[in-house]
């Protein structure tokens, strides 16, 4: 093997004979196969001599057999549920399968075992986690035995009980995944110990895996948790001091909190109905070490941007307290200023959500469609919407359907999937409604392409989110507007492709929730 080694690495134009004996059977049917082609002889004898040392390759030899799997605890799935949960697997209505798999799980059900190898080769994290719970106890003992299937050790099996009688031995040698799992079910039960488990190994942890482990801690966070927090902003990691300043930034009392409250109130003050602003001139030191980056993520100034920083972390309702007025005074000073509207809103909108203030993401997102102005960047403007209780999300994105000019039509998809899952029946049946009205009006022209239109998009957040109770109303027949132009035919199939996928969903849907 040595001699094809090296002449595959000289090359056979800067060597003219080339000796690819390798001592055994090999040579004569390398011989056999060899013609006038050099480089076609070398080829030859390399293939053989790897199908030789392959089929000759003697099978690792174990010591000892290693101990069976345990008795499993959970009937198998029936095998109507196994062919529809080997259809999603295979990509069938994949987006199907986090539910699917929480039905079974809720039912107390497992796989049967020839489906453990395709379900465990499974790559999304989502699906994983939902996974685990229904691979029973051979698909828990078959993981050791593959790399592939290595991510079953990242989870807690059993119940709480049980994991918390097991939480050091896990976490002295469990792995990354279930040390942060035993460190967030201590933190439930006691939170000192938890904290004083991860100081104790800090040191020695990797970057990635402080980070991972320091946001175990907003779980049952409190002000005991400040002066280990205030350490980790002098981490070396970007990314534990970015976990840090978002878990002292929730801490009403700490000192990091009162820093980012002074730096506010010098650069944001109220009077006679208006808002001042005033940048900061430089960046101090103490700034940088609090989390404040010196260079925009994006076009913005420099100044801007250190404002901007220090606004968003600072909880919304301080400013209520500061200049003694409502949000909505507070929020309508903001839009009556054209050059800091679009900082201000996008700033509190970021601080809203961080400190989970659901009053004031309701404010702000009603001032926002109001007004049109101060728009915070999408993303953030639809996650208002996360912070809300489910009736009053719901409520604002229904009132997107029946009104043409409201501020959101032009993206409202967004925002629909932005609410709680599932829908509420109420809205389920409103969006339904609207839908069907909508599909009345199609008008197939040249220039309509169903890519570009929310409905039609809408359809595949729907067969998720709707709830059971409107799965009788949903399977009525959609009307689709018929044409006789032969231009439009291809847009018409669209619709009816993806009813038809949609209706075929909650078929499936209704088939696990009734198990």
């Amino acid at each position: 093997m040595d001699a094809i080694v090296t002449a595959a690495l000289i090359g056979t134009a800067q060597r003219q004979n080339i000796d690819t004996t390798t001592g055994t059977v090999v040579d004569k049917l390398a011989e056999k196969l060899a013609s006038g082609e050099v480089e076609r002889s070398l080829l030859l004898s390399a293939g053989a001599w790897a199908i030789y040392r392959q089929a000759g390759r003697v099978a690792d030899f174990l010591p000892a057999a290693p101990p069976p799997s345990a008795e499993e605890t959970l009937p198998a799935c029936s095998p109507e549920i196994a062919a529809l949960i080997e259809s999603l697997l295979k990509g069938e209505q994949q987006q199907l399968l986090p539910e699917a798999l929480e039905c079974m799980r809720k039912a107390g059900l497992r796989l049967p075992y020839e489906m453990l190898p395709t379900a465990m080769a499974v790559q999304e994290t989502e699906l994983r986690a939902g996974l685990f719970h229904v691979i029973g106890e051979r698909g828990r003992w078959l993981s050791q035995f593959n790399l592939a299937w290595s991510w079953v050790g990242n989870y807690l099996y059993g119940a709480e009980d049980d994991q918390l009688a097991h939480a050091e031995t896990n976490w002295q040698e469990g792995t990354l995944g279930q040390r942060q799992a035993v460190l967030r079910l201590l933190r439930k039960n006691d939170p000192t110990k938890a904290r004083e488990w991860l100081s104790a190994v800090w040191k020695q942890e990797k970057a990635d895996a402080r980070t991972d482990l320091l946001g175990t801690l907003e779980v049952g966070l409190s002000a005991e948790d400040e002066e280990f927090l205030a350490n980790a902003l002098d981490d070396r990691s970007t990314g534990v001091r970015i976990m840090a300043t978002s878990l002292l930034a929730r801490l009403p009392t700490s000192s990091f909190v009162r820093r980012m409250r002074e730096r506010a109130d010098t650069m944001l003050k109220y009077k006679a109905k208006s808002l001042n602003v005033t940048l900061p001139t430089a960046l101090e030191k103490d700034w940088l070490r609090d989390g404040i980056a010196a260079k925009p993520s994006h076009g913005a100034g420099e100044r801007s941007w250190w404002f901007t920083q220090v606004v968003s972390q600072v909880t919304p309702t301080h400013w209520e307290e500061r200049f003694g007025v409502s949000r909505d005074t507070i929020i309508a000073a903001a839009y009556a200023d054209d050059d800091w509207s679009d900082s201000l809103i996008t700033s509190w909108s970021s601080a809203a959500l961080l400190h989970n203030c659901g009053e004031w993401c309701m404010a702000l997102w009603d001032w926002w469609c109001k007004k049109q102005r101060g728009t915070p960047e999408l993303g953030v403007r639809t996650s208002l919407l996360t912070r809300m209780s489910q009736r009053e999300a719901e409520q604002r994105v229904a009132s997107i359907f029946n009104n043409a000019r409201h501020p959101a039509r032009k993206n409202w998809e967004e925002a629909l999937i932005a609410l709680p899952k599932p829908w509420s029946h109420m809205f389920g049946e409103v969006y339904l409604q609207e839908l069907r009205a909508y599909m009345m009006t199609l008008d197939f022209k040249k220039d309509y392409s169903p890519y570009y239109d929310p409905w039609y998009q809408s359809i595949s957040v729907t067969m998720m989110a709707l709830p059971p109770s409107c799965f009788a109303s949903a399977l009525v027949p959609f009307t689709i507007p018929t044409t006789t132009e032969q231009k439009a035919t291809w847009q018409t199939e669209y619709w009816r492709t993806e009813l038809k996928k949609f209706t075929e969903a909650l078929h499936i849907r209704q088939r696990f929730i009734r198990r």
